[in-house]
C-alpha cells in the first residue's frame, strides 16, 4: 500500500489538483475526481486504485479538452483523435472522449461532410471535395452518401470560376488551355470543365 502525502491545487488551473504519493508527485486530476473518490492526505491507497483514479482523471480531462477543441467549429472524429493524441492522452481517455462527444452530438462526420460540400462546391469539383473530406478522416461511404444527397451543381461552379479567370482578358487558345487545366486541378470533372470552356467560348 502507498500513502497520499499531499493534494495541492495547480497555480495555472485551480480546478486541477496535484496528487503526491509517498512524498513524490504522481499525477494531476480535476478537483471533481478528488471529491468523487474522497481523496485526502494521509489516505492509504493501493496501486490498483491509483491507476483507476488516474484513468478516470485522464478521461475527464480529455473530454474537457475535446469539448473546448470542438467548440469553435465542427470537427471530424479523426481531427479530434489526432488533437487528443497530440496532447499525449492514452487511447482509453481519447476514445472515452470521442464516445461522449458523439453521444452529445458534438462529433458528426455526416454533418461535417454536408456543411463542407455545401461550402466547397462553390470553388471545387467533386473529386477535390471528396479527396479533402477523406483527408480529414471522413469515410468514402459517408462522402458518397452525402454527395448523392446534396448533388452539388458543379457545372455552374466550374463556369463561374472559368468566367472569373478569363474576365477582362482576350480569349486566346493559350488562355483556354490554362483555364481548362485550372478547372481540372480544382477537382472538376472533364465534363464540367468542357461545359465551362464551351460556354466562355460561346459554343
Amino acid at each position: 500500500m502507498s500513502k497520499i502525502t499531499a493534494i495541492t491545487s495547480q497555480e495555472k488551473d485551480k480546478n486541477r489538483c496535484n496528487i503526491f504519493v509517498d512524498g513524490d508527485f504522481l499525477f494531476s486530476v480535476h478537483i471533481d475526481t478528488v471529491m468523487d473518490y474522497r481523496l485526502k492526505a494521509g489516505d492509504e491507497i493501493s496501486e490498483e486504485k491509483l491507476r483507476e483514479i488516474k484513468l478516470e482523471g485522464d478521461k475527464s480531462f480529455a473530454l474537457k479538452k475535446a469539448m473546448k477543441y470542438v467548440s469553435g467549429s465542427l470537427k471530424t472524429k479523426k481531427q479530434v483523435i489526432t488533437y487528443l493524441r497530440g496532447k499525449e492522452f492514452t487511447d482509453n481517455a481519447v476514445f472515452y472522449a470521442i464516445d461522449k462527444l458523439q453521444e452529445y452530438g458534438f462529433i458528426d462526420d455526416e454533418e461535417f461532410a454536408r456543411r463542407y460540400i455545401e461550402s466547397a462546391s462553390v470553388s471545387k469539383g467533386v473529386k477535390l471535395i471528396a479527396y479533402k473530406l477523406m483527408e480529414k478522416g471522413i469515410s468514402k461511404e459517408i462522402v458518397e452518401k452525402v454527395m448523392s444527397e446534396i448533388n452539388p451543381e458543379t457545372k455552374q461552379s466550374a463556369l463561374n470560376l472559368a468566367q472569373k479567370r478569363v474576365k477582362g482578358k482576350e480569349i486566346t487558345s493559350d488562355l483556354i488551355r490554362k483555364t481548362y487545366a485550372y478547372l481540372i486541378s480544382k477537382g472538376f470533372s472533364y465534363e464540367d470543365a468542357d461545359y465551362a470552356i464551351r460556354s466562355i467560348k460561346g459554343d
